[in-house]
């Protein structure tokens, strides 16, 4: 069995429907598969096209008619017959996979120079993380000066007060 689909939506584009799809397809056990972005009356949509056992391709509609990427929005989903042909299943999945790493590794890249970047404001912070855990000490070691200080002249006060009531 052959099947024509075609998901349209205002977010159907760039929130990964074709892995997402490509991984419905391998659990739904189909022979043959293929997807492709398109536009159809000023619409974002999705053109996928499935091959396998009518069981399969029935499993697989199903499944792709509810549920969706977490991303897409989606106003319908339109199928039909097919008659051409599909590109096998594997032979998909090997083109999607060097699609996706295509879009990916820019993307990586960038975020390897964020991430120099982001190295460095982090050593900046610990920098001023060191310099205020310095100041916090300073300023516990004269806090306990002080006290030492003021617990001193309480004790002298308490032996003061104790000699001239004759406690001593």
């Amino acid at each position: 069995m052959k099947l024509k689909i075609l998901i349209i939506g205002p977010s159907v584009h760039n929130v990964g429907y074709r892995p997402w799809l490509t991984d419905a397809a391998i659990n739904a056990g189909l022979d043959g598969f293929s997807t492709g972005n398109r536009k159809e009356e000023g619409n974002q949509s999705v053109l996928v096209l499935a091959e396998g056992t009518e069981d399969n391709v029935k499993c697989f509609e199903n499944f792709i008619r509810e549920n969706k990427p977490e991303q897409a929005r989606v106003d319908r989903i339109d199928s039909e017959s097919f008659a051409g042909s599909v590109m096998s299943l594997d032979k998909y999945a090997a083109i999607n996979t060097t699609s996706q790493m295509n879009k990916a590794i820019p993307l990586l890249l960038s975020m390897d120079g964020k991430l120099d970047s982001m190295n460095g404001k982090m050593g900046c912070m610990l920098d001023k993380q060191d310099e205020t855990i310095s100041v916090i000490r300073g300023m516990h070691n004269d806090l306990i000066e002080r006290n030492d200080f003021r617990l001193m002249r309480i004790e002298e006060d308490i032996k003061i007060i104790k000699a001239r009531l004759s406690l001593s």
